[in-house]
């Protein structure tokens, strides 16, 4: 068990803004592409290990490798960080992602070219609140990601995660909601009687 990754998965996510919801507001759209990788690879996770009709949420690590165990004190240490409890898919994700940890760089070794399935998660999580269950759908604070069918999300080109990109992506949204929304004022502005 690798305990140095869970316990550096642990520091990022109890540093995270489980509960700023201005975070939540402000990083909408990157959170929203981040949830679309993160289904993405899982899509790719799970067609390599033979569970397609599992995806979107299975136990990655256990199907990984069997032998994994889990841990409840690492989602328990973080919940007293958090200081509440987390909603049931959070929990079920930060379960595995943390088993997932612990398994180090032994996945990395079996499939050298994946990238991480649950580093898309770990920042929709730093950027502000959780993940919330929808009808064929992962819900966040302002936006609904549909899962679609594995085969849709497999021929999804991948999309970069660096802070920069993100920020950018969220940036242009402030601007273009901005925008609009000055628009609306001036159009009502316009139809008031003098």
């Amino acid at each position: 068990m690798d305990i140095g990754a869970c316990e550096r998965l642990l520091a990022r996510l109890a540093a995270a803004s489980w509960d700023n919801h201005e975070a939540e507001e402000r990083h909408s759209r990157s959170r929203g592409l981040l949830a679309q990788e993160y289904l993405r690879r899982m899509a790719i996770w799970a067609e390599a290990l033979g569970v397609p009709r599992r995806w979107p949420f299975f136990e990655l690590a256990v199907v990984s490798d069997p032998s994994v165990e889990t841990d409840a004190g690492w989602l328990r240490r973080l919940e007293a960080k958090v200081g509440r409890e987390l909603g049931t898919l959070t929990e079920q994700v930060l379960t595995d992602m943390f088993r997932w940890a612990s398994l180090g760089d032994r996945p990395k070794e079996r499939f050298p070219d994946f990238d991480d399935p649950y580093e898309p998660m770990v920042q929709v999580f730093e950027r502000g609140g959780e993940i919330y269950p929808g009808h064929g759908s992962i819900e966040l604070l302002a936006a609904s990601i549909p899962y679609l069918s594995i085969t849709e999300r497999l021929a999804q080109p991948p999309f970069p995660i660096d802070a920069a990109t993100l920020d950018e992506v969220d940036e242009k949204e402030r601007v273009r909601v901005e925008e609009s929304r000055a628009r609306r004022a001036a159009k009502r502005a316009e139809q008031e009687p003098i």
